[in-house]
């Protein structure tokens, strides 16, 4: 028994000694309803045991991010530079030109999550999606945290070791390294002239605040004594359906970048106007309406401003004319799209890759192909279902996405005939941050996956599958039976969280099917770190 299941296993014991605690499961759950965290309108669904890792198992997450990083940086760096590299993808023309679009500072990720399956007895990992640009998982991890930290089990585990959570680097220092990106960019020099200008600000100026520790530094008191103008106005832009979002998540954010001296409100993407000098954002979600934005923090997704590209053109022209930052550039689109998977594995990207990031990819990322791609066995892939995935290389919330193990044969080879004939076009969007590898699981068990989804001119991809390490638990959805049922076990999927480079903590979801989701009973459980 290693150290993470000796850890679970004193925590279920505490529970056993409760008799099961379904006095402690109610009041956790009562408490996970009142917090900000929904799916579809209803309370995340969480684990009643955290997830435990040890120090070692820290510090080999976080090499295994500086190394994804590594890599990212080169493969964004070489697109934007090699237009025959270019070539290696299959993007929209659109996402083409607003991946070149330039950008203002030097940071070429300064946000993403990196997820993966690992076999926690025999170490091997394997990556299964990455994520660029929004907080991934953040908010639901923070509030099922929050509602197990009262309950008795939590207390004594916390009173017998030393434990650490990822709560404070996870927002607040989003913040920070938001604001560190910000001061060094072309945005913030543009600001700090205009400021200058108008008067607002003395040589003491908010610009020259040290952002590099708490977030509430003496940049919110600068700025509040200097006058509002003197703060820079930061947009989280977001692209939200619903008639009644849901920007809790957001709220907390806002509220985050004003204690560190920002002026911050939440727009749709499609509440912008631009008038040849200055983006406006007109009608806030939350925080202040009609102001002049310095700066974005980009929390929508390509494929949804494809879906409204008319509507965003005054987003858009703003960006190409350099008239506003966005820290998050559409870069980082080379990232989010699964097709990367294939690239990575290219000698396009293997000669400008070094020995050890070349070994990086041979053992990390799966095998993957586009279906139409000469390289492929396909009927290797016909004979052994379940060694594979197929999937769009960019969408969301289950769409067209079809796990080999869960499908007869018969049906399995039709799906690849019918996904052969509608997977050559471009590719037209970017998956949701929050989905993970979650879609496999959602779509296992529909009869007709293909039903009434359209997912445009998007190619197909095939993917090597490899199943989540199951760990016992206790998930909460909010049933009467929840509240006094034993443990069971569950599948793991662990996100990486960075942010420019440096690891930002995990985002830990699990579910009783052999890849986890929102969509098919999947629930996210609140990681400790045990220093002890």
């Amino acid at each position: 028994m290693n150290a993470e299941e000796r850890y679970t296993q004193e925590y279920l014991d505490a529970i056993a000694r409760l008799k099961g605690d379904e006095e402690g499961r109610r009041a956790a759950w009562r408490r996970m309803a009142a917090g900000t965290s929904l799916w579809q309108g209803e309370p995340t669904a969480f684990s009643y045991v955290p997830r435990f890792f040890g120090e070692a198992t820290q510090e080999r997450f976080a090499q295994v991010t500086r190394t994804a990083y590594g890599i990212f940086a080169k493969v964004i760096a070489r697109y934007r530079a090699d237009e025959a590299y270019r070539r290696e993808f299959r993007l929209d023309p659109r996402v083409e030109e607003l991946v070149l679009l330039p950008q203002g500072y030097a940071e070429p990720l300064p946000m993403a999550r990196i997820d993966l399956m690992l076999d926690e007895r025999t170490g091997a990992l394997h990556f299964c999606e990455f994520n660029t640009d929004s907080s991934s998982g953040m908010n639901e991890t923070r509030e099922a945290l929050a509602a197990l930290e009262s309950t008795r089990p939590y207390q004594e585990f916390a009173a017998r070791h030393v434990v650490e959570t990822d709560v404070e680097r996870q927002f607040s220092g989003w913040v920070r390294t938001f604001a560190r990106i910000w001061e060094q960019s072309a945005g913030a020099q543009r600001w700090r002239e205009r400021v200058a200008e108008e008067g607002a600000i003395g040589s003491a100026g908010v610009a020259n605040a040290d952002t590099s520790a708490s977030v509430a530094t003496d940049v919110c008191t600068r700025a509040s004594q200097a006058g509002e103008g003197a703060r820079p106005q930061v947009a989280i832009v977001a692209c939200l359906d619903s008639p009644n979002p849901d920007i809790g998540e957001l709220e907390t954010y806002r509220t985050l970048f004003e204690q560190a001296g920002f002026a911050c409100s939440v727009f749709d993407a499609r509440q912008l106007a631009f008038d040849g000098e200055r983006l406006v954002g007109r009608h806030a979600l939350a925080g202040s309406s009609n102001v002049k934005i310095d700066c974005i923090w980009r929390f929508c997704i390509v494929v949804d401003l494809l879906d409204h590209w008319d509507e965003v053109q005054p987003f858009i022209e703003a960006l190409r004319q350099q008239k506003v930052e966005m820290i998050g550039s559409f870069a980082t689109q080379l990232i989010h799209d699964k097709q990367l998977f294939a690239v990575l594995r290219r000698p396009a990207t293997q000669v400008f890759l070094n020995d050890e990031e070349r070994a990086f990819v041979r053992d990390h990322i799966p095998q993957t192909y586009f279906l139409d791609d000469p390289a492929l066995d396909l009927e290797a892939v016909r004979r052994n279902p379940a060694r594979w995935v197929i999937k769009p290389t960019d969408w969301y919330e289950s769409k067209n996405v079809v796990a080999g193990a869960e499908t007869a044969p018969e049906e399995w080879s039709r799906l690849i005939d019918e996904r052969l004939g509608t997977g050559t076009g471009a590719n037209t969007g970017a998956s949701t941050p929050g989905a993970s590898c979650a879609s496999i699981a959602a779509a296992a068990e529909t009869p007709d996956p293909f039903s009434g989804v359209d997912t445009g001119d998007s190619p197909y991809l095939v993917q090597e599958f490899f199943a989540p390490h199951r760990t016992p638990t206790i998930p909460l959805y909010g049933r009467e039976a929840d509240f006094t049922a034993e443990p069971q076990p569950f599948g793991n999927l662990i996100g990486l969280f960075m942010h420019a480079g440096q690891f930002a903590g995990a985002y830990l979801r699990q579910g009783p099917y052999n890849v986890t989701g929102s969509a098919k009973e999947g629930i996210v459980a609140p990681v400790l770190w045990v220093a002890d």
